[in-house]
């Protein structure tokens, strides 16, 4: 039997785009053509296949029966086709015609001169983006990106996808320098005015969970969306803050203002991980998680370490 003009792969790709991202309108401005093309070419296929594909009665578009079952068994035609083109361009040494990368700032900031040097030639155009976490999350199941480093665990029961990772850590106290009064018990510091991470963020939403977890009565002074911003205000000697040793290593430059503790009790930590979909880049993934794990482990956190031994006891970069 041949297969019928009009059921390729593209065709089957765009149909499956549509099913995930809820409409043709959001499958046009991810592909970047206009709604209409899409809708051609869904037509085109459900021409080829003799079956009505979506009920376009329904508001948002619903699958048939016979939608339902391409769509089953076309996700792992694709994933199959999409893994034999990663295979052979890999094998020929190929690069990939783009990659888009999102990871939070602090990460970005240790790995994007690292991950250019080494793996730049992967790809033809790099697209290395960091922005608030939330953002991120939403972008990515809408397949604007192929790779997230995240701090955050929301992804674990979405199918389809890799989960590979880099770096687990603990949060710290950050106070200025001027400082020296106590820390353990924690509560001391609360005489102080405490410096919010942003609440937009996984990581000012982590801190806040575990302060209330605490019972810590923390002050409503000031809330800042960058690291720069959150280190600066503490080293001017304006309130203490949590942080985690990622986000100082940026900012070396200011530890002799600023006074770093382990959390006295209740100490918490994150996890980041790399994640990307199982078809889609070969072995890349897999090579640029690897490449963090050892960016940060033999050159990030090696001056941070050095001056604060207690640190090493609060960082891992597991491989599995």
């Amino acid at each position: 039997m041949r297969l019928p003009a009009g059921f390729d792969l593209h065709a089957l790709e765009v149909f499956l785009l549509t099913v995930e991202l809820g409409g043709m309108t959001q499958s046009a401005n991810l592909l970047g053509q206009t709604q209409s093309a899409v809708s051609q070419t869904i037509a085109k296929l459900e021409s080829a296949l003799g079956a009505t594909l979506f009920d376009r009665s329904l508001r948002p578009l619903a699958l048939t029966r016979e939608g339902k079952a391409l769509f089953e068994h076309g996700s792992r035609l694709l994933v199959s086709a999409k893994g034999l083109v990663s295979e052979l361009r890999d094998g020929a040494r190929l690069p990939v015609q783009s990659i888009t990368i999102a990871m939070a700032e602090s990460m970005a900031n240790q790995l994007t001169a690292p991950l250019l040097t080494q793996l730049g030639d992967r790809a033809a155009y790099w697209r290395i983006i960091s922005a608030i976490s939330q953002t991120q999350h939403e972008e990515f199941l809408l397949r604007k990106f192929d790779m997230l480093i995240t701090g955050n665990s929301t992804f674990e029961d979405v199918p389809g996808l890799q989960h590979l990772p880099i770096l687990h850590e603990g949060f710290i106290l950050l106070l200025p320098r001027t400082y020296t009064g106590p820390v353990n018990p924690i509560e001391a510091v609360q005489d102080m005015p405490f410096i919010r991470y942003s609440l937009q963020s996984g990581m000012g939403q982590r801190i806040e969970r575990q302060a209330a977890r605490m019972r810590l009565r923390l002050s409503n002074f000031v809330e800042v969306d960058s690291t720069f911003q959150q280190l600066t205000t503490v080293a001017a000697g304006l309130g203490w803050s949590i942080t985690s040793p990622l986000c100082v290593l940026p900012h070396l430059t200011m530890l002799d203002q600023l006074r770093l503790e382990p959390m006295p009790r209740a100490q918490f930590f994150r996890q980041f991980q790399l994640v990307a979909r199982d078809e889609d880049l070969g072995h890349l993934a897999g090579d640029v998680a690897a490449l963090a794990r050892r960016t940060l482990r033999d050159v990030a956190f090696a001056p941070l370490v050095s001056r604060y031994h207690w640190i090493e006891q609060m960082i891992e970069f597991p491989e599995h």
